[in-house]
């Protein structure tokens, strides 16, 4: 539903006016829940130029719910969520490949839109999501792109770069980041895609792109005319993470066996966890925003409480999952890198970008960057259709405008 021209009609309120001045620079906020989404958008509508943001709330549940009211105010927009792994990052348990595809989907669609700016780009994140550093080489392996008809594929080659981009060869390809060769065909499952993909070559040409149903195995009647096959992990097993697994088999006896298929590129259950002592260096999710992107932060206060059990949380995982496993190894393994950054570390690496916070809780504070927006939130008229309407017919009789919106 557009809701983007109501930006204008809020702007003539003198406290929203003066909110909208810090467009290009930080401040704090202290408004209704209801405000968040359309101060936000306004905010970005306000830059003379397609601007990128980064909104940051306190649950996967909110970011949701921010993602789908943005899509509203800025109906133009490109709005992104960044999900969050299913696992804590010291816990020896892979993402799934379906979030990682989508988190990776979403890096690229930063960097893309880094290029082309032609509308504003919101990436909307849980704050589990925006506190975990990554891997900072993510971007620097391009997807495989497939195309029908088209010449030059080597199949064995073509096999070689998936298991670069840490897909795992299997017998009969049942899970989103597997393949599986027999003859000349290939069976692949993308990380993001509904569908396993069938390519059959006849030779050096892809001779027919399908998608197949992974009940049955038959492939679907649709033809395919292109496809990308995007990473399927984040800790993608090149050459130098692979030499450093086998270096590390000697280091720790007990991690021998995982260390040994990361070192022959094989991926293996919980690798992920292993990304600070296998990597040269992990950065915040800041690292890939562009230059002048903002960064949102919505309930700053719940956002704060949340970064702080997660941290805890995680090193507790860390003790556990990993003390006794390398217990009487010749060297201590470091792994506190891949700790959740904290919330003034990522200001601190947000660098100049604007940093807003969207706060319920009204502050004492008068300092030049805080602003009061004058709002009071709507009573809940639940089960009372006729309270509803005595609260429209008097806020008319006070001479307010009345916007009534209903999604169905």
């Amino acid at each position: 539903m557009p809701l983007d021209g109501l930006i204008p009609a809020l702007a003539r309120a003198q406290s929203v006016d003066k909110a909208l001045s810090f467009a290009n620079r930080s401040a704090d906020f202290s408004l209704v829940d209801g405000l968040n989404a359309p101060l936000l958008a306004a905010l970005l509508a306000r830059s003379k130029t397609p601007r990128a943001a980064l909104a940051i709330t306190a649950t996967s549940r909110e970011s949701e719910s921010l993602r789908r009211a943005m899509a509203s105010y800025l109906p133009n927009a490109t709005i992104v969520e960044f999900p969050a792994w299913e696992t804590l990052p010291h816990e020896r348990l892979s993402p799934s490949a379906e979030t990682v595809g989508k988190r990776i989907a979403a890096l690229r669609g930063i960097r893309r839109w880094n290029v082309e700016r032609d509308a504003h780009f919101v990436l909307v994140a849980s704050v589990r999501a925006a506190l975990q550093p990554l891997a900072d080489n993510l971007m620097s392996i391009e997807p495989v792109v497939l195309e029908q008809g088209a010449r030059g594929y080597d199949l064995a080659k073509l096999s070689a770069r998936l298991v670069d981009l840490a897909y795992s060869r299997v017998d009969m390809v049942t899970r989103r980041g597997e393949f599986a060769v027999r003859g000349g065909i290939l069976d692949v499952f993308a990380p993001t895609d509904e569908h396993p993909l069938r390519l059959e070559f006849f030779g050096d040409e892809l001779e027919q792109l399908r998608a197949f149903s992974v009940a049955d195995q038959r492939s679907l009647p649709e033809p395919i005319a292109r496809a990308e096959l995007a990473p399927s992990r984040e800790l993608l097993l090149s050459e130098p993470v692979r030499q450093r697994a086998r270096e590390m088999q000697h280091e720790f006896p007990s991690l021998s066996t995982m260390l040994a298929k990361i070192g022959e590129g094989i991926p293996v259950e919980g690798m992920e966890s292993l990304a600070p002592a296998l990597l040269d260096r992990l950065v915040p999710l800041t690292h890939y925003l562009p230059a002048d992107a903002a960064i949102a932060v919505i309930s700053p206060e719940k956002v704060a409480t949340r970064a702080v059990n997660l941290a805890d949380t995680n090193r507790e995982f860390l003790a556990a999952a990993w003390n006794s496993a390398t217990a009487g190894a010749e060297a201590p393994i470091d792994l506190d890198a891949g700790d959740f950054v904290t919330m003034a570390g990522l200001r601190a690496a947000a660098g100049d970008r604007p940093w807003w916070t969207f706060s319920a809780f009204d502050s004492a504070d008068e300092s030049d960057d805080y602003v009061r927006i004058d709002a009071r939130q709507v009573p809940s008229f639940a089960g009372q259709p006729d309270g509803a309407l005595e609260h429209v017919a008097e806020l008319l009789g006070q001479a307010f405008t009345v916007v009534v919106a209903a999604q169905g």
